[in-house]
């Protein structure tokens, strides 16, 4: 019965879900059509020089040329009296077209109207220059009677100086910049004047150390005028204070600043010995028995260096191309574990290096398959300017990806043996690509038709090789499979950042007699703070902290004062630092803060740690944007603190207006390398290998949802801070999905799950509840988990919360947002905001298409949809989430037969790390024929926790789904969630399905999952 209401619904909408006929705009819009077919004959040209004078708007601005309505070229010199165009004007053009092949010119342009409201976007790189004009990182090059300059052109004299700093030749500083008009002195008038006016010069205030630092070290050698500190400070003896004469072997404290004297990076400003009292002090600090039962002690040695403090990242990248072996198995449909037999091991540190690359190798061989989908047959190029223009069909969905810099190869349909011609995309329109060939080409091309194959970027893949190929030699065992925790001495002095009774060192040493008074500190007045000697001196306890006695303290100054509990403690521990190098996680569920967490401790670390310099990551542009927005809403940095690399592939008109001072590219990496915060994608993070950085020049790095990039690409950032005192903090949430993956292979041999998920399952970081009931089970030394969600309604939040993460969310969202929908009239319940709309529709595919839709589920989708806007929501603030691409053209194309307004519909990954006020999911799968068959046959990307996860954690104020019951029930979570709102009155539509039956299936399939998990986990360790 339900089949033939479908049908009769599919006869009434598919005149206009079926995309068999085109618009006129569509036709427009095509720029090339067959001339021997006479439907396409009203839009050939057919004159070899077609003027016309049309009105139309400027669509398009680059270097100093742009386009009308997308199509005619111009070049700025063509605009009539002294407008500076932008994107919007209104025009008035005179367009010529040379010949039938050829594209529009203009050959003069009178402005109609100016869009005054828009943004004067071919100036934006521009502007980027003038504001980077204000501020400059570099480096002293001269410094003479207390004179000197910056980068060789900006000069300052010493009364320009941060108080006390007397610069040297070859430190690097952070200044302002201004520029003054130049003094004209007699007889120097003509040398004064240039042809714009008044000469004028760069002039450099409040000069400061880029980087400084306090250290305590050893002198190792001492000459003449100067000397080295650890072998790795550079001094000189003026910097000596109260006239102390340095000795080899000398202990001392040194004030530090960064500089590049020859090969060494520090410059020791300020030295002065330990006095004996505090030699004293130091060793009676570090006494420890010889042996049990002698009054003997122990003198400390000094310990050696670690070779990794020597560490130079390479310079070059290698090319990592495909093995041809590999690639012709994968064509072949060859067994990968013959050539491989590694794959089928647990992931181990003698094969992690070749086994990541394999993986990365496997993921290229897929990209080059896809690609070739997109390749292009008998086409011809229209010339615009100096380029010639391509069209892409689907360019506007990323369907090719293409960007700028990307090469695109043509080759004659006629003569395959022929040259074929590279030519790299210099700009980009929605629907075209204006590339650059080898002057010949150009000049011959004639509107002959060529093949056209696309490439992509091997760039980020290069990079991927290159972080794993340093990973074990770089990193280490203790980074990439850490099964021992060794708590380090606190970064930052406890006194100053907590009050004095919480303050709990890390120790190995008991506390029994001997050991409390090593405890003692002779600062405290009173001895009320140490450990009780009636309670811990009579016998060994076996707890391994101990408490410092410090004068009180107010504690940690945050800067964001409405931090919660949780956040508050990530921060602390992120600043104490106790476990690096090993990493840090913050694990944050949806809407739970991770990203406001992140940046409270980067602030924390810039302000507190002197000698820090901090690269924040994240797998995506807009996520390192918002870290950059923030961090500068905080308004704690100053634009020398911190720089927003970008890639030169990158719009300017991408960028968000608040942070385009920080904008940078990567043309002057060394100066860029030396701000305090380097904000960037982990991919374009690798570009600053190719500086041969040591270890210790970046200290920090953060990665922001660390959770959707690959392990290779999480690395890149990761192997900045290879060293000894490097500290990896990684932010994200393993329940939710990881990175995409195109590859079946590399997916299942391990791409898939992320560095953040692969250590959350080692035995290390595991919850125990036992130990760590009062921090949410995890060891807070390693893992911080938020739990106050400031997003959703406590109805949407507590399925998740049961499923995913332990029963610990707990509900903090304003509820004036929250609860906007609660009594809204479509709801089955008032008050429960979450509605399961069952449908036993058809999900049905089109011709040769792989991908589904459902046509009852579409109109469902319809209802609800005007529904909410009929409440008075706004269409920005709802979102579709369907699995499936086709389903979401059929949604898409109903809206705007029925004049709806714009509401953005998707797959579950396009949402993820977005919320709605209302989000509505249809699930499409239908067919209860596949019912009893392997669920994921059945379901497909349904089936997926993560997916799922994902999904249902997006709502802030309501949640609609609508699907067959009786074919999601054979999923565990969507059984789960069915019963949900079944049992708190959200259930409507169709009959439940008998529950019952699928009980004593899950139950065999325990064991099932039991193997599995063991085996994530074996590979994982």
């Amino acid at each position: 019965m339900f089949t033939l209401v479908s049908k009769f619904v599919d006869f009434l909408i598919d005149p206009f879900l079926k995309p068999h006929e085109c618009s006129s705009k569509d036709l427009r819009e095509e720029s090339h059509f067959d001339i021997n077919n006479p439907e396409d004959a009203p839009f050939l040209t057919r004159s070899q020089n077609r003027t016309q004078t049309i009105e139309g708007k400027v669509t398009h601005l680059f270097h100093g040329n742009g386009l009308i309505n997308n199509e005619i070229y111009f070049s700025l010199s063509d605009v009539n009296g002294n407008h500076l165009l932008q994107v919007g004007d209104k025009v008035e053009t005179k367009a010529v077209q040379q010949n039938e092949h050829g594209g529009w010119h203009a050959e003069q342009i009178n402005v109609l109207e100016k869009a005054w409201e828009a943004e004067v976007k071919e100036t934006t790189e521009i502007d980027l220059a003038d504001l980077h004009k204000a501020v400059v990182v570099g480096k002293v090059t001269k410094f003479h009677n207390k004179h000197g300059a910056i980068n060789s052109e900006i000069e300052f004299s010493l009364s320009d100086c941060s108080d006390g700093f007397v610069p040297a030749k070859g430190d690097w500083v952070s200044a302002y910049v201004e520029e003054i008009e130049l003094e004209i002195s007699e007889g120097r008038e003509q040398e004064a004047w240039d042809s714009q006016g008044p000469a004028k010069i760069k002039k450099a205030w409040n000069v400061c150390p880029a980087r400084s630092n306090d250290i305590e070290g050893r002198v190792t050698f001492v000459k003449n005028d100067y000397g080295f500190i650890n072998d790795e400070i550079h001094f000189k003896l003026t910097s000596c204070l109260n006239g102390y004469k340095p000795k080899k072997n000398d202990f001392v404290k040194a004030t530090l600043v960064e500089s590049a004297q020859k090969k060494l990076e520090w410059r020791a400003i300020n030295i002065y010995p330990l006095s004996s009292a505090s030699d004293a002090y130091r060793s009676k600090q570090f006494q420890q028995p010889a042996q049990k039962g002698s009054s003997a002690f122990l003198v400390p040695g000094q310990r050696p260096k670690f070779s990794q403090r020597r560490l130079i990242l390479p310079v070059k990248l290698p090319h990592f191309t495909v093995p041809d072996y590999l690639e012709s198995c994968v064509m072949a449909g060859g067994e990968l574990t013959e050539i491989a037999p590694f794959l089928v091991q647990a992931l181990n540190a003698p094969t992690y290096s070749r086994r990541m690359s394999l993986l990365l190798h496997l993921e290229e061989i897929q990209m080059q398959m896809d690609i070739r989908q997109f390749d292009l047959t008998r086409v011809c190029l229209h010339p615009v300017g100096e380029y010639l223009a391509l069209t892409v069909p689907g360019l506007a969905e990323g369907r090719p990806s293409v960007l700028i810099g990307d090469k695109i190869i043509l080759y004659s349909p006629s003569d395959p043996d022929g040259p074929s011609y590279e030519g790299y995309v210099h700009e980009l329109t929605c629907t075209d690509v204006f590339l650059k060939f080898n002057s010949s080409f150009h000049c011959g091309y004639g509107g002959e038709d060529y093949n056209v194959e696309f490439t992509f970027n091997r760039g980020p893949l290069r990079k991927c090789h290159q972080a794993v190929s340093l990973a074990v030699q770089y990193l280490g065992l203790k980074v990439l499979f850490p099964k021992e925790l060794e708590i380090k001495a606190p970064q930052v002095k406890l006194s100053d950042i907590m009050p004095s009774e919480e303050i709990i060192y890390k120790s190995n040493l008991l506390a029994n007699d001997e050991s409390m008074d090593l405890c003692h500190d002779y600062r405290c007045p009173t001895e009320r703070y140490q450990f009780p000697k009636k309670n811990l001196c009579s016998k060994t306890v076996s707890s391994p902290d101990y408490t410092v006695p410090v004068p009180c303290r107010k504690g940690l100054k945050f800067f964001n004062t409405h931090l919660n509990k949780r956040q508050k403690a990530a921060v602390m521990n992120i600043l104490i630092g106790q476990c690096r190098p090993v990493p840090y996680v913050i694990f944050g569920p949806p809407g739970t803060g991770k990203t406001i967490t992140v940046v409270e401790a980067i602030l924390q670390v810039l302000k507190r740690v002197p000698s820090s310099r901090i690269v924040a990551c994240t797998p995506s542009n807009s996520a390192a944007d918002l870290i950059a927005e923030r961090l500068h809403l905080s308004g704690q940095i100053s634009q020398t603190d911190m720089v927003r690399l970008n890639a030169f592939q990158r719009s300017c008109d991408s960028l968000p207006e608040s942070i385009l001072k920080y904008c940078r590219f990567a043309n002057d990496l060394e100066a860029i390398s030396h701000f305090r915060i380097i904000v960037s994608t982990c991919i374009m993070a690798g570009s600053m290998y190719g500086l041969g950085l040591s270890a210790g020049h970046l200290t920090h790095v953060f990665v922001d949802e660390c959770g959707q990039a690959t392990e290779p690409e999480c690395l890149i950032p990761v192997g900045l801070v290879s060293g000894i005192d490097g500290q990896i903090i990684l932010a994200g949430d393993p329940k939710q999905l990881g990175p995409v993956i195109a590859s079946p292979f590399a997916k299942m041999y391990g791409l898939e799950m992320s560095l953040l998920e692969r250590l959350m399952s080692r035995d290390l970081y595991q919850r125990d509840e036992e130990k760590f009931g009062l921090d949410g089970g995890f060891n807070p030394t390693l893992v911080t988990m938020l739990v106050n969600n400031y997003r959703s309604h406590p109805a949407i939040l507590d399925l998740p919360s049961r499923l995913f993460y332990y029963s610990q969310l707990q509900p903090h969202a304003d509820p004036a947002l929250t609860h906007t929908l609660s009594n809204w009239s479509l709801l089955p319940t008032s008050g429960f905001p979450v509605v399961f709309h069952g449908i036993r529709g058809e999900d049905i595919r089109e011709n040769n298409s792989p991908s589904w839709f459902n046509p009852g589920e579409t109109m469902q989708v319809m209802r609800y949809l005007q529904g909410a806007l009929k409440e008075g929501v706004n269409p920005e603030e709802i979102g579709i989430i369907t699995p499936y691409r086709k389903q979401g053209e059929k949604i898409r194309l109903m809206m705007e037969q029925l004049n709806m307004p714009h509401v953005k519909v998707g797959s579950v990954e396009e949402f993820q790390g977005q919320e709605r006020q209302v989000i509505i999911i249809s699930t499409v799968r239908s067919n209860e024929k596949l019912i009893g068959f392997d669920v994921r046959h059945t379901l497909g990307f349904l089936s997926n926790p993560k997916r799922f996860n994902v999904a249902i954690t997006r709502a802030q104020a309501l949640m609609i789904l609508v699907g067959n019951p009786h074919v999601l029930a054979q999923d565990p979570h969507w059984q789960v969630l069915i019963k949900h709102c079944s049992e708190n009155g959200g259930y409507t539509g169709c009959d439940l399905p008998d529950f019952l039956k699928y009980e004593e299936r899950d139950a065999h399939c325990e064991a099932g999952e039991e193997i599995e998990s063991l085996d994530n986990s074996s590979h994982a360790k």
